[in-house]
């Protein structure tokens, strides 16, 4: 039966503009039990004057007793009505009235214990704790939890009490959705939107069966708790040693409302909790360095990843607020000290920038420091958020690409200027000597060449302009071929071997010292030097012996070669012999270096040559 039909007096659900105290507190405030000591005070009054009274006018009818049996008479009659009326009046209200507060305390004391147990346990403890509390509140055996969907037609088991689950019976099903059309009787509080009582539900002709694994259900109360008009849930007790009454209604309806409020709160915890956890993860996962700045330049918040990038924790960079700027390369530290003013400005937008950090290990780091201003959702300024990318690694891919950018460019300089160079040696050097053959061959196909000496003398010039061209491409083959600086003592040493075979004078050529390095170019422009002056003394000076030595100098390759020739007056050279000391004076202008000539007639000739290193 319904509680509608169980007492005179409706009873309403549980809804959520009622409160969930309302009811203990009725019973507790009641005028009845505000106005107990004054009725209490009339009662003894009223009654004392009854009875003695009654007293009277029976001891008037007995006046011939003895005195003191009329007083123990008066006594008794007084007695036999007083004290009824006492119980009926004022005991018995008294006694149901601290009854009732006890049960008031033991339902706030649930509902603290509610409260406190609600903040440190997870959702799923916090409801069978509550049928828990219910449970023993009102002496039941077993007590369910069922949630409704929004559409009021699907119930779901959420739990059952811990007695249940241990004790009463094997049950299953937790989590499961039904139709209510399927349901048992224990659904009549969906339909009457009320709580409903059955006190003896084997006799119920509507009931249906129950699995084998149950406990049989001799009384049960269902009370719905209703949120804006929906039942949202139905909590049950079952199998109370006495039947429900209303009072059992009013404390589980009571109990389960605030149950629910905290069910709720419970649930926005834990959603918070999650959402927290979703954006803690995000945040702290993160592979670059983020960080949040308030208006003021405090650092609210720092990702871990900064130790990665920086090797100091977040806990060293929100205890010392200077650590930051500390770490900041000293070369960019104005541009930086100027990038934080933006901190106070609102108005500033997205800003961006490159600068380098100095790591716990002393190591240079780069980083792309990127910040963007913060808004709230009432649109107040709450600073900056900061993100730092580590960039090291493509600031060394840029260096490397432009550093092989300049070298390219340089190689592509320096192949152009050789080839020009070798274009110029080879127009001044085979070229000229290429145009002496074929004017001399163009000579002595036009001219009738009656002697053989004659004949003879013209093919020995060209025989040695021919020599001396090839001498030159084989000296300028090695040089190109050429890797290290110290090939060039041997690129001079085959060619005076050449020259040697040929000629009448021998050759001592010696090297000292380590040898720098040379450039291909300034080892090519040597072997010029060095060919000009060995074909000078094959050509004019009729030596027997040349001395060449070749030196290594610390700052500079220095070369000196002398001969026990003729010698020459360098003041009266004759016309056409000066062209090739302008050669060699030349070259060595285009080197940075010197050359000097000291010769007299009869005396031999030295020539030493000094050049820098590159």
């Amino acid at each position: 039966m319904t509680v509608e039909e169980n007492r005179s007096n409706q009873r309403s659900p549980v809804a959520a503009d009622h409160l969930p105290h309302e009811g203990f507190t009725k019973r507790a405030l009641s005028p009845e039990a505000l106005r107990s000591p004054l009725r209490f005070l009339i009662v003894i009054i009223a009654g004392t004057a009854i009875a003695e009274s009654i007293a009277m006018v029976v001891v008037y009818f007995y006046r011939f007793l003895p005195y003191y049996q009329q007083v123990l008479l008066d006594a008794a009659i007084m007695v036999i009505i007083i004290s009824p009326l006492l119980y009926l009046l004022s005991t018995r209200p008294l006694i149901q009235q601290i009854e009732q507060r006890i049960q008031t305390e033991r339902i706030l004391q649930a509902r603290l214990t509610l409260i406190q147990y609600a903040s440190t346990h997870a959702l799923e403890e916090l409801l069978r704790f509550t049928l828990d509390q219910i449970e023993a509140l009102t002496g039941s055996r077993f007590a369910y939890f069922h949630f409704l969907e929004s559409d009021q037609k699907k119930p779901w088991l959420r739990t059952w009490s811990s007695n249940t689950l241990q004790n009463m019976c094997t049950v299953s099903g937790q989590d499961s959705h039904y139709n209510v059309d399927q349901a048992g009787i224990w659904i009549d509080c969906i339909r009457a939107r009320q709580p409903v009582i059955h006190n003896d539900y084997p006799s119920l002709p509507h009931r249906r069966g129950l699995p084998e694994e149950y406990a049989p259900v001799i009384r049960e109360l269902a009370v719905p708790i209703v949120r804006e008009g929906n039942i949202v849930a139905i909590l049950g007790v079952v199998n109370k040693p006495q039947n429900y009454t209303d009072n059992d209604v009013e404390d589980v309806s009571t109990l389960a409302d605030f149950a629910w409020e905290q069910i709720l709160h419970k649930q926005a915890a834990d959603e918070l909790l999650k959402s927290e956890e979703k954006f803690r993860t995000l945040v702290t996962w993160t592979y670059d360095w983020e960080f949040w700045v308030d208006p003021q330049g405090n650092l609210v918040y720092i990702s871990p990843s900064c130790k990665r990038i920086t090797s100091f924790s977040p806990e060293e960079f929100i205890t010392d607020p200077d650590l930051m700027l500390s770490i900041v390369h000293p070369k960019d530290r104005p541009i930086f000290d100027e990038h934080l003013r933006l901190v106070h400005r609102e108005s500033a937008g997205v800003e961006s920038m490159e600068l380098r950090i100095t790591t716990r290990e002393g190591k240079e780091c780069w980083i792309e420091h990127i910040c963007r201003p913060l808004f709230g959702v009432d649109n107040q300024y709450l600073g900056r958020r900061v993100s730092n990318r580590d960039i090291t690694e493509r600031k060394l891919a840029e260096k490397m690409i432009h550093e092989r950018n300049r070298k390219e460019k340089l190689l592509t300089q320096t192949i152009h200027t050789m080839q020009l160079d070798i274009a110029r040696d080879l127009h001044d050097t085979l070229g000229q000597n290429i145009s002496y053959l074929r004017m001399k061959l163009d000579h002595l196909s036009e001219r009738k060449l009656r002697k053989q000496t004659e004949m003879q003398f013209e093919i020995q010039g060209m025989a040695r302009v021919a020599n001396d061209s090839y001498d030159l491409m084989r000296g300028t083959l090695a040089v190109l071929q050429s890797e290290k600086s110290t090939d060039l003592f041997g690129l001079f040493t085959r060619y005076a071997e050449q020259i040697e075979e040929r000629s009448t004078f021998k050759i001592n050529f010696v090297s000292q010292g380590e040898p720098g390095f040379i450039s291909a170019r300034r080892m090519r422009q040597l072997f010029y030097i060095f060919r000009e002056i060995l074909n000078n003394i094959e050509k004019h000076a009729t030596a027997t012996e040349v001395c060449m030595e070749l030196t290594w100098n610390r700052d500079c390759l220095e070369l000196a070669v002398a001969d026990n020739g003729c010698g020459f007056d360098l003041h009266n050279i004759q016309y056409g012999s000066h062209y090739g000391l302008k050669f060699m004076r030349e070259r060595a202008e285009l080197l940075n270096g010197s050359l000097t000539i000291q010769s007299g007639i009869g005396s031999g000739t030295n020539i030493k040559l000094q050049v820098p290193y590159e």
